[in-house]
């Protein structure tokens, strides 16, 4: 079954994401850029490349006429339309929800905003400010240097949004990334902060690898695996040079490399993988679909 075509008219990383996870699963994206181009293709291409492949590009001024028309012509034929403007920017050019979706009733108009409420409602912003005004800047310390969560979030937000309106037979949405990343922000669970021998990264030969024994069961068989059922009511004491096993275990972790230790684990059955560098995927799905 063919799915419908997905308009995105958006630029940075949120709403370019979610055109690519639609993508993904399967709908063809068309996307439509403003004549002075997108930010990110200048600053950082390789992302742009990946955030925008398999998609078809083309260029279309929405503040002339004809290239109000060509929207027009495609929001006919499409049924989702992504866009990242700042509220109320879509409504000043007549090309607003009320406009398109009476074009197409059948169109889910995904609007990815930053805030929900007045003042800031048609206020700029991005990752940063996102994460400062929803409190969470602190809650996740130094993540926002390396990942934008209020953006990917968002985007992922944003794409079930879409999917949302397709079930319904269309719609309006308005995506805040303000409150995005807050699905993320649950109560810190304890001992996964990499403070207790069970659950940390060990040094090795030639890298490190990361331990997970969390549940008891699996801390016991790693244990009876080294030889060490002595250490069965250790697992949770702190992963600090004072502690006998931690100690001992950093020792016994640096005698092989990596690989060795994750293929030792493979056989054994026990949560522990070496670190590897990162690289981007195929495809963002994670899942095998069967018939």
């Amino acid at each position: 079954m063919t799915k419908p075509l997905v308009l995105d008219l958006t630029r940075h990383l949120p709403g370019p994401l979610a055109a690519r996870i639609l993508g993904e699963l399967g709908f063809p994206v068309r996307r439509l850029l403003p004549p002075q181009g997108d930010l990110v293709a200048g600053v950082a291409p390789a992302i742009y490349a990946w955030l925008n492949a398999g998609k078809d590009t083309e260029t279309v001024d929405l503040k002339s006429p004809a290239g109000k028309e060509r929207l027009l012509s495609l929001v006919r034929e499409a049924q989702v339309l992504l866009e990242s403007n700042r509220p109320g920017v879509m409504e000043r050019l007549g090309l607003g929800p009320e406009v398109l979706r009476a074009a197409n009733p059948r169109l889910v108009y995904v609007r990815i905003a930053g805030h929900r409420d007045p003042p800031f409602h048609e206020t700029p912003g991005h990752d940063l400010s996102y994460l400062a005004a929803a409190g969470l800047l602190a809650r996740f310390e130094q993540a926002w240097v390396t990942v934008q969560l209020a953006d990917c979030t968002g985007a992922f937000w944003a794409a079930l949004a879409a999917l949302e309106g397709l079930s319904r037979g269309g719609g309006f949405y308005e995506v805040y990334l303000e409150e995005a990343a807050r699905a993320l922000a649950y109560p810190p669970l304890p001992f996964l902060d990499g403070s207790r021998v069970c659950y940390a990264i060990y040094p090795t030969r030639d890298g490190e690898v990361a331990l997970a024994a969390l549940e008891p069961h699996l801390w016991e068989r790693f244990c009876r695996a080294l030889g060490r059922e002595e250490w069965r009511d250790a697992g949770f004491t702190p992963a600090a040079a004072p502690n006998p096993v931690y100690q001992e275990l950093r020792s016994l972790f640096a005698s092989r490399s990596a690989l060795d230790w994750e293929t030792w684990a493979q056989e054994k059955v026990l949560p522990l993988r070496a670190l590897r560098p990162y690289t981007p995927p195929s495809s963002l799905l994670p899942w095998k679909n069967s018939p």
